[in-house]
């Protein structure tokens, strides 16, 4: 905007305009998604889910996209985060002086975006919620893409064989992360690519990950090691399926 000085307030105000767009994108929801990965895990969480919350997990699985089961689920951040592509604010910055009209204002927001979605097409959908000219989108470094990997038979067995020898009453559940991963670059190439944790935890730990103070027991730290060399060998060296 043109700014000014604040004691004379103006229709067009930059961090109103960008606070409106923002509530837009608060209430937009992006259509819901799922891929072999996600329906697995549901089938497997809704053994231990609440009531509700097992009776829409099986009704998603067996109806992928039901509208009903939906209303449950969405309900809750962590399956929301897997059932579609998110997009949420996470910093502002605006004007530059307390006594004068802001001529820009400027927000960060976060996207962790669905498997097969482009980046392209989610800044475009944003555009469109927002109905805008006025506000431009920029995307901050250069965001890769990548589908995701399929499950192979070598990696799960691998994987089973290692909890089977050291927590054999544990169940595996394969599920995808809303989060980061350079194994993006892998996938990207071609490499089917996972992330397997090898860190147990008992109850009442609060390993509070990524926040102040993050700990984690020294026996866990050392146990993920062990169960790393078991995948780790059982893996190396076996050649190829296709060899």
């Amino acid at each position: 905007n043109s700014g000014g000085h604040s004691s004379q307030p103006r229709e067009d105000n930059a961090i109103y305009e960008l606070g409106d767009a923002l509530k837009k994108i608060q209430q937009f929801r992006f259509p819901v998604m799922w891929n072999d990965i996600t329906l697995r895990s549901f089938a497997v969480d809704a053994e231990t889910a609440d009531d509700e919350t097992a009776v829409a997990l099986r009704r998603f699985v067996e109806k992928p996209g039901d509208k009903k089961a939906l209303k449950t689920l969405e309900k809750q951040t962590g399956l929301n985060s897997v059932l579609r592509t998110t997009c949420v604010a996470t910093m502002l910055k605006a004007g530059h002086a307390e006594n004068a009209l802001p001529q820009t204002a400027t927000a960060t927001v976060n996207c962790r975006i669905f498997p097969g979605v482009s980046v392209a097409d989610v800044q475009a959908e944003l555009a469109r919620v927002v109905e805008n000219d006025a506000i431009e989108f920029v995307t901050l470094d250069d965001p890769v893409e990548s589908p995701a990997s399929t499950l192979t038979p070598e990696i799960e067995a691998a994987v089973l064989n290692a909890l089977k020898t050291r927590y054999p009453n544990i169940v595996a559940v394969p599920y995808m992360e809303a989060g980061g991963t350079d194994g993006l670059h892998f996938r990207r190439a071609g490499i089917p690519t996972f992330a397997i944790g090898s860190l147990f935890l008992r109850e009442g730990d609060e390993p509070n990950y990524h926040g102040m103070n993050e700990n984690l027991r020294v026996d866990a730290f050392n146990g993920g090691l062990d169960h790393w060399s078991l995948i780790i060998k059982e893996l190396a060296g076996k050649p190829a399926a296709s060899e």
